[in-house]
């Protein structure tokens, strides 16, 4: 009874009809978009090859640093960056030393380029062309790494040369015929096409649903408040744990219904463009659950508990520092590589299973752990609902007449 009397809540309120918008926006502008037809097949492949990856970094190096221009992407933002000329002699010695060249064979090599201009909105940068750029036969990959960190130091971060994205940036090698056969052999046999692109699915769902339901959230516990309804609440016999776990339930259920739609059109997409009997298609509905719900559940109770304590303000700022950090901290690795404590794990291509695979493990912790968390978090958060009904705490608050930052004579 009390579930349901939530969901109705919840059904009618204009945070839920906004966030069932946004959440069909983004399927529709991101998935459904870029699936609707014959599946793009990759040529190219990441590489470990050492000699390819310093190569393509170096080259890149030397043309912003002719250019003294450099482009980087400090949390996710674009910047250009122009150095002052101690920096630029820094970064010049990390080039010398990565190339084996002299001060004046490196002129030489900018000298003999051909000019040309690049505009980008108001500014007009000259570059030079200027081929490959040697690399020392004495330099270690070590030591390249180490220079490529001190040069997106110098530049402030966020640049093309970040060690922890430089070998997915530069290491990528065309794929022979056999190998492009492969990769589409995986997609049909292992993953029975469903699995690939229940991957794709997850991936960009995952990124809208790490901030979206702690709008919802947010504003149902924060409602109560408003509406002078949590005195009537307080008085009542149901206990703490019922009505907080009702509340979270109808909560988690609520906002994983318009995701259930996404899957279905998706799957439905799937029917339409490749022949039935090479789809697995349960895997459109499997992964994306496990890969999914975990994470609205863990969104839903952190804003809970926030907003319980603090507000649903500073719940909806917390949640926006995580989901940002999150995506701004995979940088270029957008498959192949997902974390214990990711909150957002991705997977941004149909292909790539043995990528996918290499982090199963982790994988299958963190969405476990977030589960269990989520199910802690809102434990915690029936004590201190608990605990307010019976006046021995009444949260805190960072602003107006009973902030705890306000002097008390």
């Amino acid at each position: 009874m009390l579930f349901s009397k939530e969901c109705r809540r919840i059904l009618t309120s204009l945070t839920f009809i906004i966030y069932c918008f946004v959440v069909g926006l983004f399927f529709v502008s991101q998935y459904f978009e870029e699936c609707n037809g014959v599946p793009y097949v990759p040529d190219e492949k990441i590489s470990e090859d050492h000699d390819v990856i310093m190569h393509g970094a170096v080259d890149d190096l030397a043309t912003e640093f002719f250019a003294n221009n450099y482009v980087c992407y400090p949390y996710g933002f674009y910047k250009s960056v122009r150095l002052k000329e101690d920096d630029s002699k820094k970064v010049e010695e990390c080039l010398l030393e990565v190339t084996g060249l002299t001060h004046d064979e490196l002129m030489d090599i900018r000298d003999s380029g051909e000019k040309y201009y690049i505009e980008r909105g108001v500014q007009e940068t000259m570059y030079y062309e200027i081929g490959e750029m040697p690399v020392s036969d004495t330099i270690t990959y070590e030591r390249f790494c180490e220079l490529m960190g001190k040069v997106d130091d110098i530049l402030g971060g966020g640049s093309n040369y970040k060690v922890d994205d430089i070998v997915f940036r530069y290491s990528y090698v065309p794929m022979t015929d056999e190998e492009i056969e492969g990769v589409i052999s995986d997609l049909y046999d292992k993953d029975g096409v469903a699995g690939g692109y229940a991957r794709l699915f997850s991936d960009y769902m995952g990124i809208v649903l790490g901030i979206m339901p702690v709008f919802v959230t947010a504003a149902l516990v924060s409602a109560d408040r408003r509406k002078r309804v949590s005195d009537l609440i307080y008085t009542r016999k149901i206990s703490s744990f019922k009505l907080v776990f009702s509340r979270y339930t109808a909560l988690v259920v609520m906002m994983f219904i318009p995701v259930i739609f996404c899957m279905i059109a998706a799957s439905i997409q799937l029917i339409k463009n490749f022949d039935f009997s090479d789809l697995a298609l349960y895997r459109m509905f499997t992964l994306p659950t496990f890969w999914l719900l975990p994470q609205i559940m863990i969104v839903t109770a952190v804003a809970m508990i926030v907003t319980e304590v603090f507000s649903s303000g500073i719940a909806i700022l917390l949640q926006f520092a995580w989901w940002f950090h999150s995506n701004m901290s995979n940088g270029e690795r957008l498959s192949g590589s997902i974390g214990k404590f990711d909150l957002i794990c991705r997977h941004n291509t149909i292909y790539g299973r043995d990528e996918f695979l290499l982090s199963r493990n982790d994988f299958i912790f963190n969405r476990v752990f977030f589960f269990i968390a989520a199910i802690v978090i809102t434990a915690l958060t029936a004590y201190i609902f608990e605990l307010k009904r019976g006046g021995r705490f009444n949260g805190f608050r960072l602003f107006g007449k009973d902030s705890i930052f306000r002097h008390k004579a």
